[in-house]
């Protein structure tokens, strides 16, 4: 299977659209750590991960902030933006 980026692209700038267009234009962040599973465990499903990591949303979102700033974004960003995303994404239904 092949994951086709511009699908991606399309389907983030459709769903910011409508959430733009309901008047969301930033989202309150009511909660920051979160679980962790490290990269190297994250898709081996068929064993537990030995250990866990903390991460923070905050700090992801300033790591963001400032490679944008330096116009610095790079691929590894996206690990930045998938836990961002995954909270958006999870917010009204929590």
């Amino acid at each position: 299977m092949k994951i086709e980026l511009s699908l991606l692209e399309e389907a983030v700038v459709t769903i910011f659209k409508e959430m733009k267009e309901q008047g969301v234009d930033d989202i309150d962040l009511d909660l920051d750590f979160y679980w962790n599973v490290p990269s190297e465990f994250i898709y081996d499903v068929y064993n537990e991960p030995p250990r866990l990591d903390i991460g923070q949303l905050e700090d992801d979102y300033e790591t963001l902030c400032k490679a944008k700033e330096k116009e610095l974004l790079v691929k590894y960003n996206l690990k930045n933006i998938s836990i961002i995303f995954r909270y958006l994404a999870e917010k009204d239904s929590a």
